[in-house]
């Protein structure tokens, strides 16, 4: 397996060699919905600009299922052909496990589009593990502000899917909701993923008639758990504000109830060079961007432009160039001259990548700076399914 400084490529430096990419996405499973959007995000710097450089590029997909223990062999999967870096995983209890069995251990640097969990943050990985998506300790923030400044709400419920992803981010909404809005969380209750009714589950959440209703989780679980909502006749009597698990337009064909009134927020992609990525998504795959894509595209980027830095397919030397290419004097290189930056980069010259979904800068824990999100609301009657209210900072 890859991982130490043995066992790396022989090949080093220059622009006549092949970089390794593996990609970890939720090809089916509860984010299936948004799994190939990211994938094929990922993919669009391979294919948009490995003709401009001399340099090649060898992937490979992996689906993690939206599932820890699919995402751990998968991550498996990639070690085991000799991948030194991987774009995802993209759910946060799937990205905890994959990089903490496997990727950490064998000195594999990973960068994560979507796992927004605060625990990312805070895990042993040697300075290996690296993200695009922003903490949901800044979205709570966000949510927490639009509960009180748009529903005037005093009191919430929070339902939560039942994983780490739910939880960090019902207790990051907690806090900045009785701490900094002075508000009061009444129930606070877990969620399994495909249940067949969430009516006890609502008569907990509901049972302090809270003024809202903040649901955490992802497509499969809203599509039952708002049908039952409105069974029971208690749309009118709560607010629902959801986070962005649930951003799915599709969501509103999987409900027999309508979704229009339920408002949330979302990472928003807000990068300098979101425009060119933009222009690209929709040229190759005749769609718009959804949520995430701009993430997943600026960690292949990101790790390509490491990659060449470093000279070599192996992790530790990966990881020592991630900063370099993201924070230096060196040319500032955007979605627009990602093939130029790659031969700059393979040339040993220093180049600063500011990117589609923010201007890509990590901190010292290798979490992206910078928060902006999308205010957001279901509407049946809008492209797509989903209108945008504003944009929000946190």
């Amino acid at each position: 397996m890859l991982g130490t400084d043995e066992q790396a490529d022989d090949s080093v430096g220059g622009t006549d060699r092949t970089l390794k990419l593996g990609i970890l996405s939720p090809l089916s499973g509860g984010l299936e919905g948004i799994g190939a959007a990211t994938r094929d995000a990922a993919l669009l710097p391979i294919e948009r600009f490995e003709d401009e450089t001399d340099l090649s590029i060898d992937y490979q997909v992996g689906d993690t299922e939206t599932s820890p223990s699919a995402g751990v062999q998968s991550a498996n999967d990639l070690v085991n052909a000799g991948y030194p870096m991987v774009n995802g995983p993209l759910a946060s209890d799937v990205t905890l496990q994959a990089t903490q069995q496997v990727l950490i251990p064998y000195r594999v640097v990973n960068c994560s589009a979507g796992a927004t969990s605060p625990t990312i943050t805070s895990v042993n990985d040697a300075g290996l593990s690296f993200r695009t998506a922003l903490s949901d300790s800044l979205q709570a923030v966000a949510l927490a502000e639009q509960a009180v400044v748009d529903f005037g709400a005093e009191s919430a419920a929070s339902l939560y899917v039942d994983n780490d992803y739910g939880w960090q981010l019902t207790q990051s909404f907690s806090q900045a909701f009785e701490s900094e809005q002075d508000g009061t969380v009444t129930a606070k209750v877990a969620i399994t993923e495909g249940a067949d009714s969430y009516d006890d589950a609502l008569d907990t959440a509901l049972a302090d008639d809270p003024e809202l209703l903040v649901v955490i989780g992802y497509p499969d679980t809203g599509a039952q758990l708002f049908d039952d909502l409105a069974d029971r006749g208690a749309r009118g009597d709560v607010d629902i504000l959801v986070t962005e698990g649930m951003q799915e337009s599709t969501l509103h064909e999987r409900t027999e109830h309508s979704l229009d009134g339920i408002r949330g927020t979302a990472p928003l992609a807000s990068g300098p060079g979101y425009d060119e990525f933009s222009e690209q998504y929709v040229d190759a795959y005749d769609e718009e961007p959804e949520l995430f894509t701009a993430h997943s595209y600026d960690a292949s980027a990101v790790l390509l432009l490491a990659n060449a830095y470093a000279g070599q397919n192996d992790g530790t030397a990966i990881r020592n160039a991630m900063r370099s290419v993201t924070y230096t004097p060196g040319e500032t290189i955007t979605p627009a001259s990602l093939g130029e930056g790659l031969e700059r980069a393979a040339q040993g010259e220093n180049v600063a990548y500011e990117g589609a979904s923010s201007s890509v800068t990590f901190d010292e824990n290798g979490d992206v700076m910078g928060a902006n999100f999308s205010y957001w609301e279901f509407d049946e009657q809008a492209d797509g399914g989903i209108t945008e209210l504003e944009q929000v900072s946190a």
